[in-house]
């Protein structure tokens, strides 16, 4: 199934697997998790609606993180990534809270091994996993962006 990313006006482009056409839809008028949509061809096709602003991408890399002001810290695996923030899943029990402002520190698994450094603001907490949105304005960064984009 397709994922397609709404645009700031609510609008999506899909493109029909069979015959290749595309057509952009009103995102309003598809709000549940399996979408389907008629084509000109006559092909039925489903596509789930994706509103993140930025690529999350799936990952599994070994990092640590600091709380800032407590000095907690730990060993976690990033799960995903994006240029905006990342989510995590910590291997000891921890004490991060919301709002809590953490130092991430991990590898990507590029040729480079080049070493992420950020700051981040914890956006959630489930249990072990940590979801946060970067701290700093800095929203391209080469490495991580080029990462994403392979």
């Amino acid at each position: 199934m397709e994922k397609v990313y709404v645009d700031k006006n609510n609008r999506a482009r899909v493109t029909c697997p069979k015959c290749g056409f595309e057509k952009i839809v009103d995102a309003m008028n598809f709000r549940s998790t399996k979408n389907m949509v008629k084509c000109k061809c006559n092909e039925n096709f489903q596509f789930t609606l994706e509103y993140r602003k930025h690529y999350r991408k799936d990952v599994r890399l070994p990092g640590e993180y600091i709380v800032k002001g407590s000095g907690e810290k730990g060993d976690v695996i990033i799960r995903d990534l994006s240029l905006t923030g990342i989510r995590f899943e910590s291997l000891n029990p921890h004490e991060i809270s919301t709002n809590d402002i953490l130092e991430v520190k991990f590898k990507l698994d590029n040729s480079e091994r080049s070493e992420i450094r950020k700051l981040a603001k914890v956006v959630w907490v489930r249990d072990r996993i940590v979801a946060t949105h970067y701290s700093e304005a800095k929203l391209f960064e080469k490495d991580l962006g080029f990462y994403l984009r392979t």
